[in-house]
């Protein structure tokens, strides 16, 4: 492998005047600096990055954390991070914890040892207290979009999640819907995962004088397959709902997939919302209403605060993130009663 010292030599200077241009730093002449920059061309000179990690004890490396990078929402969020990060000289590792929180307290300490500078952790087979061992190391970590309510979550980037049930609540009920239903994703041992955005929903709807009927709550775990098993069985009643909300947009998708196969159309006979609005969610048919999360913003929010934390800057975390209703054609006024569909 080339090295400095075989530049140097090629350019008939000293290793110490390759290192000042390399890294831009020093009084260098124009002249030196661009044979310097000719010979490193011709010799492929490769600047060896664990040396200079070692050096400035920093890798220019983030951790992200993800659940699913299947999940096309966090694929969307693995992909803004990371060419936000490399526009401003990191590079990202990214991990996925399948909602396993012992994977996930591996894979935290494993991008510890792997000399991240920081890691951007997102809700999902991780655990309060694995992020607060890795706090307590010192290690920077950004948390963003944690749907915990009263728990000390770190510091990080968040979403108003209730605010985003409160929208659709009310946008489905300005529709004239009385008779509604919500696919929430619940964890394995029964606690909702979408807990805030179940209780803005409900609360909504109960403020309304319209409560939330018990058979009309399903359970999924975001993904298509359990939208669709949770919206048959919703369906599938003597008296079936004429709106659905799935507390994500992958559910809502499932949702839409099992009115078809029951012969029910969307938006005449069922009302469909989703939340997320990932990058499928327009060239659905029909297109799906869902809440908005801006994930560019959340994004430069959370880099920001993380590469402040690694600078050993204290930044203010920002106030929660608003959610917006995007209104498309899944969701209509109901229509008039018709009979119940056929298991």
């Amino acid at each position: 492998m080339t090295t400095i010292y075989d530049v140097a030599k090629a350019a008939g200077v000293t290793a110490a005047t390759v290192s000042y241009v390399l890294s831009g730093r020093g009084s260098i002449s124009q002249a030196t600096r661009e044979k310097v920059l000719k010979c490193a061309h011709e010799l492929g000179y490769r600047p060896n990055l664990l040396a200079r990690s070692l050096t400035k004890q920093q890798t220019r490396t983030i951790g992200l954390v993800i659940p699913h990078i299947i999940n096309p929402f966090y694929a969307g969020i693995a992909e803004t991070v990371e060419r936000n990060a490399y526009t401003r000289g990191f590079r990202t590792v990214i991990t996925n914890t399948y909602e396993d929180e012992r994977l996930g307290q591996e894979l935290l300490e494993d991008l510890a040892a792997r000399r991240v500078d920081g890691i951007i952790a997102l809700p999902g087979g991780l655990s309060l207290a694995a992020i607060q061992s890795m706090l307590k190391s010192g290690l920077p970590v950004i948390c963003c979009l944690w749907e915990e309510e009263g728990q000390n979550i770190p510091s990080g980037v968040g979403l108003d999640f209730k605010r985003g049930g409160q929208l659709v609540a009310r946008h489905l009920l300005e529709l004239g819907h009385r008779r509604l239903s919500i696919i929430v994703d619940t964890r394995p041992d029964g606690s909702l995962d979408h807990h805030l955005r179940f209780s803005g929903f409900t609360e909504t709807l109960q403020d309304a004088g319209c409560p939330l009927e018990p058979q009309f709550i399903a359970h999924g775990d975001s993904s298509l397959e359990s939208g669709e098993a949770a919206a048959h069985q919703l369906l599938t009643q003597p008296e079936r709902p004429t709106a659905l909300f799935a507390t994500n947009d992958l559910m809502a998708m499932g949702a839409i997939s099992a009115a078809w196969k029951l012969g029910l159309h969307v938006p005449h006979d069922l009302s469909v919302v989703g939340f997320d609005n990932i990058a499928l969610s327009p060239f659905m048919a029909p297109p799906l209403t869902t809440v908005n999360v801006d994930r560019d913003r959340l994004v430069t929010l959370a880099l920001n605060l993380l590469l402040g934390r690694i600078e050993g800057k204290q930044l203010e975390t920002p106030p929660l993130l608003l959610p917006e209703m995007v209104i498309r054609s899944s969701t209509a006024a109901p229509a008039p009663e018709r009979g119940p569909a056929s298991p």
